[in-house]
């Protein structure tokens, strides 16, 4: 989910869908260091194909009855677009072939990063609901319980709730930060550490975008140095969202950055074995250390500060 402070992300669990809240930050940067950082793998598809459909032509498979409700409500007029894994539901055409082939592209980036597993919902296509006007997006916000009101998008279960927010790039980086975790709730059994599941969202919203338009990234403009970050004793063991605007900033950049060191300043392997301990349901801590060798989270630290300066 997003939110608006400009802050990143935060989710509901329990018996409840699962919902990724995504809030947009404005990070406590210095200067910038020199390094260069890849981008995910990413296999372009050759053309995504878009088809118009009526309303009486989608398929709600695997949406919650919220979703169906709001997908009959007449106050918002719904026109409908599918594509091979999506089925978005819109007011305005241009915006909405925009994120059809954009929610592809990064579909195909992102589940790249996961070469082991299988997307568990196919052929099942997932949804995304387009908000253009701020005060359909705040009835929406209003009407899921214990949600942010500050939010500006988010995904529970099967669907994602999408603002069209900011400008330029910055749209497209809020959709892969969404589609982050809409392809984690496609692809993966288990649930990630809260650091993690925002961390690799962060991740992907600053690098999806640009992979997607085949360009690179430098950690020069991706990873400049972090001033103040959340200490990785607390950052590694929480459960829920700092209520603080300023340590849930820290929360998300110091979540991406960590994430970002996982990927860019160790060899891949170690990556891939991290993530296969915690498929198998290791403890996350425990599988952190072990694949990377550290005695404990002080001696983490130590190393991850390095790359934060």
């Amino acid at each position: 989910m997003k939110i608006l402070m400009r802050p990143a992300a935060a989710q509901l669990n329990g018996n409840s869908p699962i919902f990724y809240l995504a809030l947009t930050g404005a990070l406590l940067l210095g200067g910038m260091p020199d390094a260069t950082a890849l981008p995910p793998r990413l296999n372009q598809p050759a053309e995504i194909a878009q088809q118009d459909i009526s309303a009486e032509e989608v398929d709600t498979t695997g949406l919650l009855p919220a979703d169906i409700a709001l997908l009959r409500d007449s106050r918002f007029g719904w026109k409908h677009l599918q594509t091979e894994r999506f089925i978005l539901h819109y007011e305005q055409k241009i915006f909405a072939a925009k994120v059809a082939r954009m929610g592809e592209q990064f579909y195909e980036a992102i589940s790249g990063d996961l070469p082991n597993l299988k997307d568990r919902v196919s052929p099942v296509r997932s949804h995304i609901f387009i908000f253009r006007q701020a005060r359909d997006w705040q009835a929406v916000v209003a009407s899921v319980p214990g949600l942010d009101p500050r939010v500006i998008s988010f995904v529970r279960a099967q669907a994602m709730y999408l603002q069209e927010f900011g400008t330029g790039a910055e749209k497209f980086n809020l959709l892969a930060h969404e589609m982050t975790h809409l392809v984690f709730n496609r692809f993966l059994p288990v649930r990630l550490p809260l650091w993690l599941n925002e961390g690799l969202a962060e991740y992907y919203g600053e690098f999806a975008y640009r992979a997607a338009r085949g360009l690179g990234q430098s950690k020069k403009s991706a990873f400049p140095p972090l001033r103040h970050w959340t200490p990785l004793a607390e950052l590694l063991t929480t459960t829920s969202y700092p209520a603080s605007a300023v340590e849930n900033t820290r929360f998300y950049a110091t979540s991406k950055y960590l994430t970002g060191y996982l990927l860019l300043k160790h060899p891949r392997e170690k990556w891939d074995a991290f993530f296969d301990r915690l498929l198998a349901g290791e403890h996350a801590i425990q599988a952190l250390l072990l694949t990377y060798g550290w005695a404990d989270i002080a001696a983490m630290e130590k190393d991850f500060a390095k790359f934060l300066r």
